[in-house]
């Protein structure tokens, strides 16, 4: 038993006319027309939308299977007023998709991932089918980046104000100090009058000595001066 899905169906091209293409709920299906048109969910990997335009009426539907040996399938000239029914139903069936605005040479895609299957998912996989997903995840890795601040972390901020508080307090006891010392040697010295009038008093007893040392020979020759000429008048 096939259930159907409330879209009602679409038109598209799967092979060389239009024709309805019903989806359900474990595949999507054409057997009103000749070739019949049946591709199971199960087998599908991922779905592709292309030429997804704005200035388009048409886009192009492109099944990818989980084997990659596989040839795509593809539904041509489906009308883009039913892009989001379509999306709705991917989506109900689990099925991931994406979208781009111009047609791939799927020949050559596949045939890389074949020929290298590692290095196609060490590069991402599906990932350059959809640009725009990574341009988010860039986007979020920012405002992650962005919301942690560690200006605004409550904790250095408190250890911020505990050193400042610290530094403030080592401070005022070093100026307190200094203060303290300052004013010991002050009372404990002497003013500077009192350095200026020793000064001046060591200066007067020391030209004192000098000139009681220049007199005392001048004295001691007229000593001698006047002894002598006291002799001769007693001769």
């Amino acid at each position: 038993v096939v259930s159907t899905q409330s879209t009602g169906g679409f038109h598209g091209v799967p092979n060389r006319s239009s024709c309805l293409l019903q989806p359900t709920t474990h595949c999507i299906i054409n057997v009103v027309e000749w070739p019949p048109f049946v591709i199971a969910l199960d087998e599908v990997e991922l779905i592709h939308f292309e030429r997804v335009q704005f200035q388009l009426k048409n886009f192009d539907m492109v099944f990818i299977f989980k084997d990659y040996s596989r040839k795509v399938e593809m539904i041509n000239s489906i009308p883009m007023s039913s892009l989001d029914a379509i999306k709705e139903w991917l989506n109900s069936c689990d099925i991931k998709y994406t979208e781009g605005a111009v047609s791939l040479n799927w020949g050559k895609v596949m045939k890389a991932i074949v020929d290298d299957p590692d290095r196609f998912f060490d590069d991402g996989g599906w990932k350059f089918l959809d640009p725009e997903s990574d341009a988010e995840d860039e986007e979020d890795e920012d405002d992650e980046d962005q919301s942690f601040n560690p200006a605004e972390d409550p904790d250095a901020e408190g250890s911020e104000e505990s050193d400042s508080d610290e530094d403030y307090s080592s401070d005022t006891s070093d100026s307190e100090d200094s203060e303290s010392g300052s004013g010991s040697s002050e009372e404990s010295g002497k003013d500077w009058s009192d350095l200026e009038a020793e000064a001046k008093r060591d200066d007067q007893n020391r030209q004192g000595r000098e000139e009681m040392e220049d007199d005392s020979p001048r004295r001691k020759k007229k000593l001698k001066v006047s002894h002598s000429s006291g002799s001769k008048k007693r001769k």
